[in-house]
């Protein structure tokens, strides 16, 4: 039994991780074809999977296709104009505009987004592990540095915090590898953690 028991759980290993990125890549799949696919089911008369999809991608390229020439961009610019007068919208828009033009550069060599540093976090007596993403900031006189701290299991949501640039060390390890100690909860991580410089 404690044989079969080692064998399962070898295969649970195995399959878990393949399995949940086939799930979580079906999902995707599936929201972006569900986008047009009512448009379609109108012309064409019934559900085939897999053309909302290609409808959706088409449009989205169409779209930043249109924006790259003067037409497209001054669109673009009444539609902002007339979202600015807005209050609530305009603070939306305004924040999920500055994501998005991080979005290129992510897996990008791009000196915002491929720094991994330790800082005192939450208190002197503990280390936490973040992203830098932004080096030059200055606060009464003071560089600062600011500091993405993820939460764990789920990196996507943390702290963003402003500290001494003095305070900051920089990890020799990759984005990848910080990632992976994050989701894991630290059961992957490197066993040394040596500090490759200061900022």
């Amino acid at each position: 039994m404690k044989r079969l028991l080692n064998l399962f759980l070898a295969g649970i290993t195995a399959i878990l991780p393949i399995g949940i990125t086939i799930f979580i890549l079906y999902k995707l799949f599936m929201i972006v074809d569900s986008f047009s696919a009512g448009f379609i089911n109108k012309i064409v008369g019934e559900r085939i999977v897999g053309i909302g999809f290609l409808t959706t991608i088409g449009f989205i390229i169409l779209v930043g296709f249109i924006t790259k020439y003067y037409l497209g961009e001054k669109l673009i610019e009444i539609i902002e104009k007339a979202i600015s007068k807005i209050p609530i919208a305009q603070s939306i828009y305004s924040s999920v505009k500055e994501v998005s033009k991080m979005i290129p550069n992510l897996g990008v060599n791009n000196k915002k987004f491929n720094k991994v540093v330790i800082i005192d976090f939450p208190n002197k007596d503990i280390k936490s592990i973040g992203f830098i993403t932004n080096d030059n900031i200055q606060i009464s006189n003071s560089d600062r540095v600011a500091v993405f701290v993820p939460t764990t299991p789920n990196p996507t949501n943390g702290f963003l915090i402003y500290v001494d640039k003095d305070s900051v060390e920089v990890l020799d390890i990759t984005i990848d590898e910080a990632i992976k100690s994050i989701i894991s909860m630290g059961a992957i991580t490197p066993d040394i953690l040596k500090n490759k410089r200061r900022i």
